[in-house]
């Protein structure tokens, strides 16, 4: 089957499905449905979108770059069939399953622990030692859903999203650049692409004092010296997007919406400066900002941008991107906005529904492209 040629083809679209219906799934909990269920919705909610949805959207992304990375065949055919389905005994581990118990333990570790052998395989044995820093992060991810099904579920939530934020920081703030450049140049304004900066203090700075800030809120929680870090963070993030100047490409969505997704990385970061010094920002404030906003409007344009791209398909956003960005991007506002508007069902089902409809979009525009072979 052609799906089962590259990571792309089957675990992005496959991400993009759990998106759109696992929120679904969700709000019906939340609206307090009378169902037989071993599981606590709540605490379901929160696992699957860290580590289902991002786990299937991360193994597409690192099984596609990896080959890239190290001159390795890329996984396919039987092995990459093994590992979709390693991912969805995972998924119905963890919804079937009692919490805790060793058949769920087994069922949903199988999937993170194989993605971890299978990088680290692939890493070593290319001798790439740029990328080594992501088997670390793979390996910690992995770790993180141990932490979580053992119950220790705060801890491995902050770790989860110290992680995902560091890997949009690390690849967003690769690739958003080197795109934006790309494509001025082709655009024929070459005097525009040195204005685009290149790696440099700023992108040091913004890294280090992220890895600090988001270190010392997995380890000291609610700190005041980690909200300040945080704060500090926030603004040195702030000060490496502005460098890439967005505003040049804003005519390509698909170049706009890599900034727009990286610019939910400073805004994450200052909620929870925000949040640990006391301000009018809840905790879920903050975590939706990193879970539906970073890690949702990052990983659906790479998604995309990865379709398109490795079809030999031109990276050209369409009105229906816009729209179906645009609705993730807006749903994730307005799940933020709620608890300032006091929590009204509506804001919690627009919010949701504006989000999981952006990702069903993505799904029936992108599956079909998945699917077909590569043009000429």
């Amino acid at each position: 089957m052609i799906i089962f040629k590259g990571a792309w083809r089957v675990f992005f679209p496959v991400a993009g499905l759990f998106a759109a219906l696992a929120i679904p799934v969700w709000l019906v909990l939340f609206q307090g449905a009378d169902v037989a269920w071993p599981q606590d919705g709540l605490r379901w909610h929160r696992h699957e979108m860290l580590f289902g949805y991002l786990g299937a959207a991360l193994a597409g992304f690192l099984f596609t770059a990896v080959p890239n990375w190290t001159g390795r065949a890329a996984l396919a055919g039987g092995k990459l069939a093994m590992l979709v389905a390693l991912w969805l005994i995972a998924r119905a581990s963890v919804f079937f399953l009692p919490d805790g118990s060793p058949p769920e333990l087994v069922g949903a570790l199988s999937f993170p622990v194989a993605v971890a052998l299978l990088i680290t395989r692939e890493i070593v044995a290319g001798g790439n030692k740029r990328n080594f820093p992501m088997v670390v992060m793979v390996w910690l991810m992995a770790a993180a859903q141990v932490t979580f099904l053992l119950g220790h579920d705060a801890l491995a939530q902050r770790l989860g999203f110290a992680l995902a934020l560091m890997m949009i920081t690390l690849i967003g703030g690769r690739v958003t650049p080197t795109f934006s450049r790309n494509w001025l140049k082709a655009q024929g304004r070459e005097a525009e692409v040195a204005a685009v900066g290149s790696f440099g203090m700023a992108d040091k700075a913004a890294m280090a004092l992220s890895a600090l800030a988001l270190l010392g809120w997995v380890v000291f929680d609610e700190a005041l010296f980690v909200g300040v870090l945080a704060g500090l963070a926030a603004v040195a993030q702030l000060a490496r997007l502005a460098q890439w100047k967005g505003w040049r490409v804003r005519r390509e969505p698909l170049l706009a919406a890599l900034h727009l997704g990286y610019a939910w990385v400073p805004v994450a970061l200052l909620m929870l400066s925000l949040t640990l010094l006391g301000a009018d920002v809840t905790q879920s404030q903050t975590l939706h900002a990193m879970g539906a906003g970073a890690v949702g409007g990052m990983t659906l344009i790479v998604m995309i941008r990865a379709i398109l791209g490795h079809n030999n398909m031109p990276i050209k956003g369409t009105a229906l991107d816009v729209v179906l960005l645009g609705m993730v991007h807006l749903g994730a506002l307005l799940r933020i906005a709620t608890d300032w508007l006091g929590a009204p069902t509506w804001a919690y089902h627009g919010s949701g529904t504006l989000w999981a409809l952006g990702f069903l979009i993505f799904v029936i525009r992108y599956s079909k492209i998945a699917a077909k072979p590569r043009q000429s």
